[in-house]
């Protein structure tokens, strides 16, 4: 077995671990992601050209501000839940399929606005009630929430398109 292939499979297993951090955070979904991300990177599933240098230092500052924002942030909700996560995850998430069929440039503010309109879903919850639009508090949560939840989904968005592209380039390019 190849050793690229074998970085393939740990990548895809890196990033159904960060999907399930990102739906359910015992931890920060951003690592996973992130390292998932670079290791298609070495294994030369994603191309230099398509992840310059400068954006791969621009989502490891991001993971690290995410690392940064969890070990800093309250353990969850006022009321000890963490159900806000369900919605701003799988909003998110398809935010980041919207922008893979978008385009590449899509994917990051696909991600943006589908995490948004989750916490704005779940503020209209009888547990997310105490989320105020337009207010300090929905600032707060967005940030609380909502960073980690974008850095990691765009992260799993690009890694994911990467594969699609990888297959499309691979099995169906036929050179004529």
């Amino acid at each position: 077995m190849s050793f690229s292939i074998i970085l393939l499979i740990i990548a895809s297993v890196l990033l159904v671990v960060a999907f399930v951090l990102t739906i359910k955070p015992m931890w920060v979904a951003a690592v996973p992601a992130w390292v998932a991300m670079m290791l298609l990177y070495w294994g030369e599933y994603i191309l230099p050209v398509t992840l310059p240098t400068w954006k791969i230092a621009m989502w490891t500052m991001a993971t690290a501000i995410v690392v940064l924002l969890r070990r800093y942030q309250p353990a969850g909700e006022p009321d000890g839940r963490n159900t806000g996560n369900l919605y701003i995850g799988l909003a998110s998430v398809v935010g980041a399929l919207l922008g893979i069929a978008m385009g590449a440039n899509y994917v990051l503010l696909c991600t943006i606005v589908g995490a948004a309109v989750g916490l704005m879903a779940y503020s209209r919850t009888p547990h997310g009630k105490w989320i105020k639009f337009a207010s300090s508090t929905f600032i707060q949560y967005f940030c609380a929430r909502c960073l980690p939840a974008i850095v990691a989904v765009a992260i799993m968005g690009i890694s994911v398109e990467s594969i699609l592209f990888y297959i499309r380039t691979c099995f169906f390019y036929s050179g004529v």
